[in-house]
């Protein structure tokens, strides 16, 4: 007997509920044409599920939709209302499940824990251990009932049981297994390992019976797997994270993995890129084993309205326009919908209104381009013309209530530069610093910091590392340091020097420091391990992007 299903899967939507502009490009006689679409969007979702629901029920075989994690952060939704436009739009596609991303812990447990209160479906993650948490703090998780977290008890992870056919179907979230080194989940949130707890929960559903089984994950694509090469019986891995599209977008300029499906120890992928531009959709059947015998559709972008030229290329003539027209119409990596009127209707007077606002609230003018690099580089010695003065506005900001010594801020948290002229509020909480992430102060001895500094360069430069990339750079307000990369490991900083009214000094090793970052940083992710040693932590009520602009409005900006 085979059993049949039909899923919808999304993943890593980021808060981008209208649809996303989207470049696309083909071969036309050789040549190279682009062209622009908007893509996707939640009222376009919500068509397409509807839809395939629909057909579902007409044939009456089961259907799931599900969402692999990051809802969280990415836009100026998100910049503007948090957590709670995503709570109320993702409550009106009323996915069966969803798993837990590293931005949903961006702003700590009590956003997500807020989130889970209100929404009206099951959360998954599996492997999040709660044993520990403080049941006194503002929001605990533990006692959410739709959350299904680790068992302690029985050492798995709680799933979700669904119809199929004569049979059940077993759904397991898992999640990043680092979450304290990518995201910044509370000290008492911890997350046990990916790979064991799926197999120990694997294991435990074949013990009741159960072969069909569906892991619900937030790996990232080559975490996937791996899962699905260490553990076996797993039917399919729905995941996110990596904003892997599954399929082949050759054809129209998109990167992809390159295979329509991909089996990995008997195990099938599948992942639907980013952004909420795209959605999988598939009508997949089973063997009694609960192996993937046959998989029908696949990802599609998603088109409510029509192409248009790129406007960095000179116009189409009429066989371009004509080949790009055909590719759009017919293509199966194109799915086109009506969008959802009730939803259009609640972002339209729910939530554009305050959007609309941030992009007319012009902060400041800039008499000059800034430039943003990651690392120094032989145009730009000193790096980035922008990360400086993020970091002066942390101390700007923390200073109106304490005592602050110095700065810091990575590169990574600075995400473009600026062209000359107006700079809105929604091009600070949208463009520059689009994650809602708060500026935190601390003590820290020179010693730590010294170490910290020198750590987060050599993760950006890979200097006896294998770093995580570059975006560890660090840049500083009242800090400057010689950095030497051929010296011995913890004596790279030749000097470090703090300002004291208008001259520079030595850091003192055993000497108490007051600074301010991001609370990104001060976690000590990606080399600043150092950090860790910091004391007296205060979180500051006010976020990178608030601090910014609060900055931008009384000082004039420019590169110093």
């Amino acid at each position: 007997m085979t059993y049949s299903l039909y899923l919808a899967h999304i993943n890593d939507t980021h808060s981008h509920f209208e649809p996303s502009l989207v470049h696309f490009s083909q071969q036309i006689n050789k040549q190279e044409v682009k062209f622009d679409a908007y893509c996707g969007g939640y009222a376009a979702i919500e068509t397409a599920v509807t839809k395939q629901q629909q057909q579902a029920q007409k044939e009456n075989i089961p259907s799931l939709f599900l969402h692999a994690g990051d809802s969280f952060q990415g836009s100026l939704y998100f910049s503007r209302f948090k957590s709670r436009a995503n709570e109320h739009l993702l409550n009106l596609l009323t996915p069966d499940a969803m798993t837990i991303g590293n931005h949903e812990f961006d702003l700590g447990n009590t956003p997500i824990a807020k989130f889970i209160e209100h929404v009206s479906f099951p959360v998954l993650a599996g492997n999040m251990d709660l044993s520990q948490e403080d049941q006194s703090k503002e929001a605990p998780l533990r006692p959410l009932k739709n959350l299904l977290r680790y068992d302690n008890e029985q050492g798995i992870a709680q799933y979700l049981i669904k119809p199929l056919a004569n049979k059940q179907l077993a759904i397991v979230g898992i999640t990043i297994d680092q979450m304290a080194k990518i995201g910044c989940p509370d000290p008492d949130c911890l997350f046990v390992n990916a790979i064991e707890t799926t197999k120990a929960t694997v294991e435990h559903l074949k013990t009741q019976g159960i072969d069909h089984i569906i892991i619900l994950s937030h790996l990232g694509h080559q975490g996937d797997i791996e899962l699905a090469e260490q553990v076996d019986d797993i039917s399919l891995i729905v995941g996110g994270h990596s904003h892997t599209l599954s399929g082949d977008f050759s054809d129209i300029g998109i990167d992809s993995t390159g295979t329509a499906q991909q089996f990995v120890n008997q195990c099938l992928i599948l992942h639907a890129g980013k952004h909420a531009e795209t959605i999988g959709l598939h009508k997949l059947s089973f063997d009694e084993n609960g192996k993937v015998i046959e998989q029908q559709g696949g990802v599609q972008f998603l088109l409510s309205a029509a192409w248009q030229e790129n406007t960095e290329q000179p116009p189409l003539d009429a066989q371009q326009r004509a080949a790009i027209e055909d590719t759009v119409q017919n293509s199966p990596l194109f799915l086109h919908v009506n969008e959802d009127q009730y939803i259009n209707q609640v972002i339209n007077s729910q939530y554009r209104p305050a959007i609309a606002k941030m992009r007319s609230n012009i902060i400041t003018e800039l008499e000059a381009p800034l430039q943003h690099s990651r690392l120094p580089t032989p145009e730009l010695p000193q790096g980035s013309e922008i990360a400086p003065l993020v970091s002066a506005a942390f101390f700007h900001s923390a200073s109106q209530s304490m005592s602050i010594d110095f700065a810091l801020h990575n590169a990574g948290g600075v995400r473009v530069s600026l062209k000359s002229g107006p700079l809105s509020e929604a091009d600070i909480c949208g463009r520059l610093l689009p994650f809602e992430i708060h500026i935190v102060s601390y003590d820290i001895l020179g010693k730590d910091l010294r170490l910290a500094l020198e750590g987060a360069i050599d993760n950006a430069t890979n200097n006896g590392i294998v770093g995580t990339g570059d975006g560890s750079y660090p840049y500083c307000h009242n800090l400057r340091f010689t950095y030497q990369s051929e010296l011995p490991k913890g004596k790279r900083l030749s000097t470090l020097e703090i300002k004291r009214g208008n001259s520079w000094q030595d850091i003192e090793n055993k000497k108490q420091y007051r600074g301010v970052s991001s609370a990104y940083t001060i976690a000590g992710k990606e080399g600043y391990d150092a950090i860790l040693n910091a004391t007296n932590h205060i979180e500051h009520p006010i976020s990178m992007s608030d601090s910014f602009m609060a900055f931008a409005q009384s000082n004039k900006i420019t590169s110093s």
